[in-house]
């Protein structure tokens, strides 16, 4: 978005105004009030914008990030309780897992809280297998659905090769995992995946299962708009991803996905499915090291403050 000021463009983010001194006065000769700003940061130092266009930006700012639809959000989990398996529909908590606030030997800290740590033993694949299915707690499944968890990898993340991180499917028990190929009839996924570890940062990106696929298994679409280069360790990272399924038959399914609120990305032209009644069946909170191969050593990492919403939430 840019913003015209006295015939300059000025470059303004959505739902940002820069940090500034704003004086409103009434002008001679004008047929409205204008407010001016004052940023020596920008050309010009003193420009006016109108009062309705600053009123607009402000009222955005303040609902971009101040503000959130409770109504939109349907589900969210924070790992504070101590049954906190039992928000996942679980009667006892699962392998491989603890819910910390401390644990310094792998670097971790706290982003808001406990969090759920998360183990892939070396010689293995499993880390978690969490899903709300939609059908079971709302009584009817989506087609459209955002995604948001906070991510950290622990001080001993080095994997040599990839595997899956939390993501969204429709699988139904039939296709979309484990080589079963999918066909636009029997399901679909878009899990999350992560590649081999270079020079500090991991990369990760979407492993789809969809109905243009021509091999076995799904494809990788790296996130890397914009240059982003991967994950860091010992450090939280807000990751979102979106999902609107496609027209039945057509190729107009969306994948989108944040990384601490910048787009890292976007593809508009998916066919997950051929027939109307392969909807969003699961949030799928996944973790696992492989394809066939196996972890080399222990790798932990964190997971935190998962939200599911029908509308993408401030952070």
């Amino acid at each position: 978005m840019s913003v015209s000021v006295n015939d300059r463009q000025a470059p303004v983010a959505p739902g940002k105004i820069p940090a500034a001194i704003f004086h409103a006065e009434s002008l001679v000769g004008e047929s409205m009030m204008r407010t001016r700003l004052v940023d020596s940061s920008w050309p010009g130092g003193s420009q006016f914008f109108s009062a309705t266009l600053l009123a607009s930006l402000l009222t955005s700012s303040v609902l971009a990030e101040d503000q959130r639809d409770d109504n939109a959000v349907i589900f969210e989990c924070d790992f504070e309780s101590a049954e906190w398996w039992q928000e996942w529909g679980l009667n006892a908590p699962p392998a491989r897992v603890d819910a910390v606030s401390q644990d310094t030997e792998l670097g971790f800290e706290p982003h808001a809280g406990r969090a759920l740590r998360i183990r892939v033993d070396e010689g293995g694949h499993y880390g978690v297998s969490l899903q709300y299915r939609f059908a079971e707690r709302t009584g009817t499944e989506p087609e459209e659905v955002w995604l948001r968890y906070y991510l950290r990898f622990g001080s001993d993340w080095t994997p040599a090769r990839g595997g899956k991180l939390p993501g969204i499917a429709g699988t139904y028990g039939r296709a979309g995992w484990g080589g079963r190929k999918v066909n636009g009839t029997d399901g679909w996924s878009a899990r999350g995946l992560f590649r081999g570890q270079k020079d500090g940062r991991t990369p990760v990106g979407f492993y789809c299962y969809h109905a243009d696929m021509r091999g076995r298994y799904g494809d990788n679409w790296i996130w890397d708009k914009e240059g982003f280069p991967g994950l860091e360790n010992n450090r939280w990272y807000c990751v979102e991803q979106y999902v609107k399924l496609n027209q039945p038959g057509q190729n107009d399914g969306i994948l989108r996905a944040w990384v601490d609120g910048s787009p890292v990305f976007e593809k508009t032209d998916v066919r997950m499915r051929d027939i109307d009644t392969l909807k969003i069946e699961t949030v799928w909170m996944n973790v696992y090291h492989g394809g066939t191969w196996t972890a080399e050593t222990d790798h932990h990492l964190y997971i935190d403050d998962v939200m599911i919403s029908s509308q993408r939430m401030p952070r």
